[in-house]
């Protein structure tokens, strides 16, 4: 099993719009300094030139505002560069099978790919199985499992009354309790199989069987 690299895919998507920003305002404020320190120079009075003490502390202010530039720069190219890495990275996944989280069941055969893992104290849970056109077709329960541990969906493909239902996507609702009527944390997971990559706004995309999409961060693991 891969662990999905959500903390570098973070770093990346965060820091390419803040470099950006940062780059092209220590771009303006390192001009701006320039301008006015030569402007300095070249009206000063005569008779009253700049102190060279002043002048000197100057000089160092416009050093350090042009290391700044340069550093941003640099942070900015490294930004980019773990982008490329993911997008890669990211292509390497085609064909493959992952584990995202996702509401859905895609029904196959009369059986399904969903799970789900509960927090502390689940007592009372119970799944419902929504149809393409917003109708609960069925209703699970009986469930019993671990705290992070995943628990198969179990669903057989049919409705209340046995009846088999169309393949297809169908939303999965699921609900737990704890001893005293609280509720507790679920996640809904399914394993699908990658069809597609695709980049969008230094995210990356895939396209999963069953015309789902889902993002990088939401990748559990792959196989």
């Amino acid at each position: 099993m891969l662990t999905s690299p959500d903390l570098l895919t973070s770093l990346a998507n965060g820091n390419q719009s803040d470099s950006a920003n940062s780059l092209s305002q220590l771009g303006d404020d390192y001009t701006q300094f320039l301008s006015l320190l030569t402007a300095q120079v070249q009206f000063q009075d005569p008779l009253e030139p700049v102190d060279s003490t002043q002048f000197i502390a100057q000089l160092a202010q416009l050093s350090q505002v042009e290391q700044a530039v340069q550093q941003n720069s640099q942070l900015e190219t490294l930004t980019n560069q773990i982008s490329g890495l993911l997008n890669l990275g990211g292509t390497d996944l085609l064909g493959r099978s992952v584990t995202v989280q996702s509401n859905l069941a895609i029904l196959e055969n009369g059986t399904t790919d969903t799970s789900f893992e509960l927090g502390a104290g689940a007592t009372d849970i119970t799944a419902r199985i929504i149809d393409p056109q917003g109708r609960l077709v069925r209703t699970l329960s009986g469930y019993s499992g671990q705290p992070g541990v995943e628990i198969p969906l179990g669903w057989d493909g049919k409705d209340d009354q046995g009846d088999t239902m169309l393949a297809g996507r169908y939303v999965v609702q699921v609900t737990a309790k704890d001893a005293n009527g609280e509720g507790v944390a679920v996640e809904l997971t399914r394993d699908a199989v990658v069809e597609e990559v695709r980049f969008h706004e230094g995210e990356i995309i895939f396209g999963l069987d069953g015309g789902e999409e889902a993002s990088s961060v939401t990748v559990k693991s792959a196989s």
